[in-house]
Order: structure tokens, then C-alpha cells, then sequence
């Protein structure tokens, strides 16, 4: 067999090809069509939840406050959580900045309060970073 007369791609391997790219457009067309996510904050204190708010009903920027032997003050916005005040000690709850994303939590231990993102689309089982 002389070399010009051999093939670059057989057949097969053409086939092979477009299947992969076919699969690969279908995978990159049904995440793009992908619900969003619709975030809620969830806020425990003592491990009981006292206060589940859907981000997307908040217009702009909203407070509350988390009573308790420490009270917390929880800043929301439409795209994140974050703890503005806390009468804690330690204050690290105030330096976790805001969270974003599903799971993503804000834990003040003195106050026992947790604030969470829980998504309705999430699929996680947990996060590990």
C-alpha cells in the first residue's frame, strides 16, 4: 500500500466524531436551558429554623435581626447573605463576608444561629473545600 493511497479518517472514526460532538452540543444546550437556581435564606438558631426567605422576593436591601443572648443582624439582598452586627464576642460571623451560593453558610456559635443558602434546584450532597 503506498501512503497516498492511505486515509486520514476511516469511516468509523468520522461516525465516532460527530457522535461526540453531538453529545457535547445536547450537554452544553440542556445547562444553558437549566432552571437557575432559586435561593432561599435559611436561618436556624439552636438548629431549629426560625426564618426562610426566597432571595428573589427581596427588592432591595433587607434587615433583620436574630434575637437571642446574642443578637445578629442579618443583611439580605436579592443575590447574597451576610451578617452585618453581632453582640458576640468573637465577631467571626461579621467577618465571613457574603455568601452566594447554594450551601454556602454564616455560623455564629455564641448566638447558636446559622444562616444558610438552601437552593431548590441543588443537588449537592455536601461541600467540601
Amino acid at each position: 500500500m503506498k501512503k497516498r493511497d492511505r486515509k486520514l479518517f476511516a469511516v468509523a472514526d468520522i461516525f465516532i466524531i460527530l457522535f461526540a460532538v453531538v453529545i457535547s452540543v445536547v450537554a452544553l444546550v440542556s445547562q444553558l436551558n437549566s432552571k437557575t437556581d432559586e435561593l432561599s435564606c435559611v436561618v436556624r438558631v439552636g438548629g431549629e429554623v426560625v426564618r426562610r426567605v426566597p432571595l428573589s422576593q427581596v427588592n432591595e436591601k433587607e434587615c433583620f435581626e436574630v434575637e437571642g443572648e446574642f443578637p445578629v443582624t442579618v443583611v439580605m439582598t436579592n443575590t447574597s447573605v451576610y451578617v452585618e452586627s453581632a453582640s458576640c464576642p468573637d465577631k467571626l460571623c461579621e467577618h465571613t463576608g457574603e455568601i452566594k451560593r447554594a450551601s454556602q453558610s454564616i455560623v455564629c456559635l455564641p448566638a447558636k444561629v446559622s444562616v444558610t443558602l438552601d437552593s431548590s434546584n441543588s443537588d449537592l450532597d455536601a461541600v467540601v473545600g
